[in-house]
């Protein structure tokens, strides 16, 4: 599903956890509603593994993940790495 913005056509982003839907910037409320998984970075092998299996890229897996959680892609790419993950 997808809305238009300013910039055009956007994906339409739900929060992994609770599914209620997303606005940028989308860590804010996985930070307010859900402060245990945001803080735990463990959070992030699980999504890998679930955005991955529905056969997301996986480059866009941590742009996504990085986005919930207030992150940079390369952080996130080098934390699945580092968990043997990758």
């Amino acid at each position: 599903m997808s809305y238009d913005d300013e910039q055009g056509t956007e994906e339409l982003r739900k929060c992994p956890y609770c599914g209620e839907p997303l606005s940028r910037p989308y860590w804010v409320h996985v930070q307010s509603e859900h402060p245990e998984e945001y803080a735990a970075k463990e959070t992030w092998v699980q999504l890998y593994k679930d955005y991955a299996g529905m056969g997301m890229d996986p480059s866009v897996c941590f742009i996504v993940i990085s986005e919930l959680f207030n992150a940079t892609p390369e952080e996130v790419e080098s934390f699945l790495k580092e968990k043997g993950v990758l």
